[in-house]
């Protein structure tokens, strides 16, 4: 009994010293506590620095007092080890280290103000990769290679692409517009027989068609008319001038029947006209005046060399004035018009090459030179016109094929070419994560440009050669995001 006396009366006097060190420590604070309280007394209790000193014992680089940073000054090191105060995983003091330690908070560490200072822009296109953000000098270390291993990542080497700039877009082999004629009329009309087809060549003056209009035999006795008038005031100023020569007629006289002439004269060519338009040739109006023989029916003849193109005019139908009949083309002289989507028609200018391949024998190539580029695009299609002049062409690139257009717009250049999965947007820039070592890799921010279905080209941050993670970089990209992906197993280190 008085062994358990003894032991309660030690225990109450240990409590009581115990209570009396925490109340002097409280009321005489030691030199260590008394310099914590000095460090956040600087402090409005958010961690902003409010003397605008203890900011100067900062080290932005590596997030930790510049005094105490031991990547700054190694000969700390030693002191740190010999309090025990070490991770020997990240080579960093314990009481620094943010991998281990995801929640530490120094008083005089300064805010981020980044999202103020930076606004976000959105846009369709590739976005710009900001200059200073949380990537800069980064380093995804794992915890040793067995956990990288587990982690499942897949690496592939950055592809060397030798590729030429060009635009590839739908195209067509097209008769030449300026050297192609269509054959209208100015008269109703049906066809009654064509004596050529589509595809033949023709000459000038030869016949086409047989054609039936009831308007022409109007025309044709308008003209018949009008000639003998155009003969009779001829011969009524011949007849004048003569008169006017030997006084026997007077100014006023003459001037008149100088006049009717000159208005005969002026409707004869113009129902001459009207019989060239209705599809006369000059032959077949001097065989009418010849003649003097009236008709419904006449005979359509080319008015140029070439290939017959097309025949629009069916036999038998009687046509509307206006309507065209038949197309002739020069067969050495065609055009490549591409269609080009709205976005590429800004790189496109005239001298540049431009090769054609017909649709399934991409073997079979023809070459061209820009020669005209719209300035309009097609309302419906978004797509502007871009057309080439043919510099060669074998015999079996004919008018109206379809193909596609390669249009080369700079010269043969070398690029980066990475998989598409390798590449992730972590918020302000596009990265993609380089294989350093089994278990470390470092985020690398790329410009990136439009590649295929599966790749993308890299302008700048990368080279051909490069390791990059492609099956599980949205996993190192979560990592940069939140800073650690388990305790222990990866982090991420600024150095």
């Amino acid at each position: 009994m008085k062994n358990w006396v003894l032991y309660l009366i030690i225990l109450a006097a240990g409590i009581a010293v115990g209570l009396g060190s925490r109340s002097f420590m409280s009321s005489e604070p030691s030199a260590e506590s008394a310099e914590t309280t000095s460090e956040y007394s600087a402090n409005d209790g958010h961690g902003n620095d409010t003397s605008g000193a203890s900011t100067l014992d900062w080290c932005a680089e590596h997030r930790v007092p510049e005094s105490q940073c031991t990547l700054c000054h190694p000969e700390l090191i030693a002191e740190f080890k010999a309090k025990n105060d070490w991770c020997g995983g990240h080579g960093l003091p314990e009481s620094h280290c943010r991998l281990c330690n995801p929640d530490i908070h120094f008083p005089q560490e300064p805010l981020q103000t980044v999202a103020l200072i930076e606004p976000i822009r959105t846009s369709v296109f590739y976005p710009a990769n900001v200059v200073d953000c949380a990537t800069n000098n980064s380093i995804i270390q794992f915890a040793s290679v067995e956990t990288a291993t587990r982690a499942g990542l897949s690496v592939e080497p950055v592809l060397n692409e030798q590729s030429e700039a060009f635009i590839e877009a739908p195209a067509e082999i097209r008769f030449d517009d300026t050297k192609t004629t269509t054959l209208t009329i100015t008269v109703p009309v049906l066809v009654a027989r064509w004596f050529v087809e589509p595809g033949d060549r023709i000459f000038s003056g030869q016949k086409l068609a047989e054609l039936e209009s009831p308007d022409i035999a109007r025309l044709q006795a308008d003209y018949l008319e009008a000639s003998a008038r155009h003969a009779v005031s001829t011969q009524e100023l011949a007849r004048a001038k003569s008169l006017r020569e030997r006084d026997l007629l007077s100014q006023s006289e003459y001037e008149k029947l100088e006049a009717d002439f000159r208005a005969a004269e002026a409707i004869f060519a113009g129902v001459r006209g009207l019989l060239l338009t209705a599809g006369f040739a000059a032959t077949d109006c001097d065989d009418l005046l010849a003649s003097k023989q009236v008709s419904q029916r006449y005979t359509l003849r080319a008015t140029s060399n070439g290939l017959l193109v097309e025949r629009r005019a069916p036999v038998g139908e009687l046509l509307e004035a206006g309507r065209p009949l038949a197309m002739i083309g020069d067969p050495s002289e065609v055009w490549i018009e591409a269609q080009v989507r709205e976005r590429d028609l800004a790189e496109i200018h005239e001298g540049q090459a431009v090769e054609f391949s017909i649709d399934g024998n991409a073997v079979e190539r023809v070459a061209g030179k820009v020669i005209w580029v719209a300035q309009y695009l097609d309302p419906k299609t978004r797509t502007g016109t871009v057309r080439a002049k043919l510099l060669s062409a074998p015999g079996g690139v004919k008018a109206n094929l379809f193909g596609r257009a390669k249009i080369y717009t700079d010269d043969d250049n070398t690029l980066a070419v990475v998989s598409r999965d390798a590449v992730q947007w972590e918020g302000c820039c596009n990265v993609v994560f380089v294989q350093e070592a089994v278990d470390r890799y470092r985020p690398r921010k790329v410009s990136i440009a439009r590649g295929d279905n599966d790749h993308y080209r890299v302008l700048s941050g990368v080279a051909p050669g490069e390791m990059v993670v492609v099956d599980g970089s949205y996993l190192l990209k979560t990592e940069l995001k939140k800073g650690s992906i388990g305790a222990g197993c990866c982090g991420l280190e600024a150095r």
